[in-house]
Order: C-alpha cells, then structure tokens, then sequence
C-alpha cells in the first residue's frame, strides 16, 4: 500500500552511467525499440537515446532510426542538442544549443543547411528528459501540473499536462518494481507510463494502441515480421456509415466527425464550413462539416509572376521543401515557361508531378529526394508540388485530412497542396486532380505542425456522412 507523497530521489550523484532498454509494439506486434545511454559526471549530464522502427512496402523494408544526444547541466537545465534522423536512407541533422533564452539551431538535409532560433519560455524542458525534471523534485499521487517541452524532432513547443494517478508495483525480470504511473497529455496525444524511482520507464501506454515495455537488450532488440505499410494503412482506416459511391463525382457531402476536443480543431475555407457543433455526453464534441468540390471557376485570377501579399511563410523553404535549390528552380521555371497566369502555372506543376512520380508506399521524406528518385506516397508529391511552386513565387500551403479511397471503402489520412492564385485553391497531385474532390476533409496545416497536429484525429475520429 502507498500512502503519502515521496521525497526527491538522488538522481546522477557523482558519475556514472547506465543503460535501458525498451521494445515497442503496435497492436501487439513488435515493430522496433528504443534504447538509451545516460552518462553523468559532475560537470554536466549527457542522454545518448536510439529509437528504431521498421515497416514494409511492396516486400522493401523502410528502417527508420532517430538518434540523439541531449546535454544536461547538472542541476538539469537543458544545454543543447543534436538529433539525426534516418529513414529508408534519408538523413536529416539537427543540432543546437541554448543561449540565454533562445535556442539557436542548425538544420541539414539534401540540399539544405540553416540556422535558425526559437525563443524558449521560462524552464522548458527538452522532450528526450523532461522525465528527469520530474522525479527529481518529487512526485506524490495526485500531483498535476503543465510542462512548456521543446519537441526536438519537430522543433516545435508544446504544453505537456500531466498527472500522477498512482502508485503500482510491475513486475521486471521477475521482480516487483515499485512505480509511479503517470498520465501525460499534449495536445490530443495521450499515454500512460510506469515510471521507476530511478526514473527508468518499466511500461508506457498510448491511445493509438502504441505499447513499450522495459526488456534486456537482447530481446528488445529481437524484431517481429515488419508490419506493412498496406496493414498500417488498414488499421488507421476510417470507416464511414455506408460507402460513397463515384466519390470523385459528387459535387457537396455534409460529414459528422466526433469525437472531437475542441470544434476549432477543425479549420474552415472557401470549401469546408460547419454546419453545426454538439457537445457529446463525455465534454467532447461532434461537429456537422459541409465540404464542396474546388470550383471550376478561379474568381482571382493574377498575373504571373508577380510579388504575393500573402504571408512571406508560403515562399519559405525548408528541410522538407528545398523551393531554393538550383535542381528545383530550374525545373520550375521549365515547367512555368511562358504560362499567362499563375494557376496555370500551378496546374502545370500538379500534372507534372502526378505524372512523373511513381505512386509507392515510400516516404522519400523531402522535395529533392522525390525529385530525384521519382517515386513517393502524397506528402513526397506534395513536398515536391509545394517547393516548385515556391520556386517560382506562388504561394503554396500544405494540408492534412482524409480523404476517400474507393479500393479501402473508406478514408486514409492525406495530404495535398493549396496554392493562391488571388485566392487559395486546392490541388492534389498524388491524384492528378487540379480541382479536389469533395472528399478531402482539412483538418491540419503546416509541413511541420500539420502532420504532428493530425495526431489528435488518428485512431479517434469516426465520419458519418450524407449528400447535401
């Protein structure tokens, strides 16, 4: 029985070392681990941490590895960072370190190398060792509080609720280890974890049925079959009430989604507007959504080229959208030629990519790397739509949702362009649709933010729906 808060354990005294393992699981079947080194002195505190996963597409294994080093100062305030991603090949390299109260970091992939800097409100806390902060001041039952956390792979700040629901003893290698069990919460993304005195995680939980478990190196590293891309696609399937027929043909459709945290959740355009919003029994809430069919007509038609009033973000480029290099650029005002108005240029760029990029199940993870390896799922071909249309100074966003898929009988989660041509239109050209049909649902934007905001739908959100 616990009873009573406990004091601040002695965490790091002195120097020394250590190693834990975990292996993750998704439904149940093993799909990679994660491993990480802590190194203390009393100098300084340094968090080396591996994370691998693996999945496959059409008999290709897709290995992706996010290594990590987070540096520490003794009384745990955060120092800096490096970060190095890898997938299928593709590599993208992060690093920074704190000044004062800014972060300043540097990011490389294919064709890009920055800096840039963030402020940092007071005490925030890198994602990797937020832990840390925790039980080194003490944790009793009931404790709850609101984190500010630096999300390294996304260079994004986010606020973590959390809250210590209990004391529990789980069982490791055969032994009780006594733990505390602790709800954490960010922005729709919820997970439980088993956390030791030590601050070694035993077992974390989350609602998109992700399991990790603290297991030796040997069997941690020990890998199913990898999961395919096709049965990831099929467990995230949304399925609606009865199937759309000719999906592609039908001119306006009103979707129910439920259950949603918050109805802003959901943003609205030109397109897509709510009808309607419900508050549902459990304070969440249900929202009406009627979307159309892009127009056949562009009412803002503008010469092209011409300096946008939009913001100057839509013409950036990124680690993921390479609009400056010289490969693009050049494309671009190829494909451009001596079009007379900017949505044709866009049109142009949609039927080029559609038409040159194989459609396969493989991330290639930026602009260059689709263009130069002619194959991707959407978000290579709208990465790559995205930077040519930015090369050539149409501002360009990119989008997020659902949309329907005649094969599966229901919606996958997508993304696609918008462009402004005098006003904003949506294309996709993973589908070769210069106008979207009126099942691409809009629920996130941003390359950066819009895929790490979908996470508040996936595996939580059903859609019913009905013509207008």
């Amino acid at each position: 029985m616990f009873c009573g808060p406990v004091s601040a354990q002695p965490l790091f005294q002195g120097s020394g070392e250590r190693e834990d393992w975990m292996g993750t699981y998704f439904q149940g079947r093993k799909m990679g681990f994660t491993r990480v080194q802590t190194h203390w002195t009393p100098e300084a505190i340094e968090v080396n941490s591996t994370v691998f996963f693996q999945i496959r597409s059409e008999s290709i294994d897709q290995p992706t590895t996010i290594n990590q080093k987070t540096r520490l100062s003794p009384n745990f305030k955060f120092l800096g960072f490096s970060l190095l991603q890898e997938i299928t090949g593709h590599r993208q390299q992060v690093e920074g370190k704190v000044e004062g109260n800014r972060l300043i970091y540097r990011v490389k992939s294919r064709g890009f190398d920055k800096e840039k800097s963030i402020d940092l409100p007071p005490d925030t806390l890198p994602s990797s060792t937020f832990l840390l902060n925790l039980m080194v001041n003490g944790l009793h039952v009931g404790q709850k509080g609101t984190l500010p956390l630096f999300l390294e792979p996304f260079q994004l700040l986010v606020d973590l609720d959390y809250e210590v629901l209990r004391r529990e003893y789980l069982e490791y290698e055969g032994k009780p280890v006594e733990t505390f069990v602790i709800k954490q919460n960010f922005r729709g993304i919820e997970s439980v974890l088993w956390v030791a005195e030590d601050s070694s995680v035993i077992k974390e939980v989350t609602n998109q049925d992700f399991e990790s478990f603290r297991e030796p190196a040997e069997i941690a590293q020990k890998l199913d079959e990898p999961l395919t891309v096709s049965s990831l696609i099929t467990l995230s399937l949304v399925k609606p009430n009865q199937p759309i027929n000719r999906s592609d043909r039908v001119r306006k459709i009103t979707f129910r989604l439920e259950p949603l945290r918050s109805p802003e959740l959901v943003p609205q355009d030109h397109r897509q507007r709510i009808l309607k919003t419900e508050v549902l029994p459990n304070g969440f809430y249900r929202v009406t959504l009627e979307i159309k069919t892009e127009p056949e007509t562009n009412s803002g038609l503008s010469n092209w080229p011409k300096e946008s009033s939009q913001d100057p973000k839509y013409l950036e480029e990124s680690a993921q959208v390479q609009a400056r290099h010289p490969l693009i650029q050049a494309l671009a005002r190829e494909i451009a030629g001596d079009m007379p108005n900017d949505w044709k240029v866009a049109q142009g760029i949609n039927h080029w990519v559609h038409s040159n990029l194989e459609k396969e199940l493989v991330d290639t993870v930026t602009a260059l790397d689709a263009l130069q390896e002619r194959r991707g799922e959407c978000q290579s071909h709208t990465y790559l739509f995205t930077a040519l249309a930015r090369a050539v100074g149409i501002p360009t966003r990119i989008v997020n949702g659902l949309v329907y898929s005649k094969e599966y009988e229901g919606f996958l989660y997508h993304a696609w362009p918008e462009v402004y041509v005098g006003e904003w239109r949506a294309l996709d050209p993973t589908f070769g649709q210069d106008l979207v049909d009126a099942t691409h649902i809009k629920l996130t934007e941003g390359s950066k933010e819009g895929p790490f905001d979908l996470m508040e739908f996936v595996g939580k959100v059903a859609i019913d729906w009905f013509k207008s």
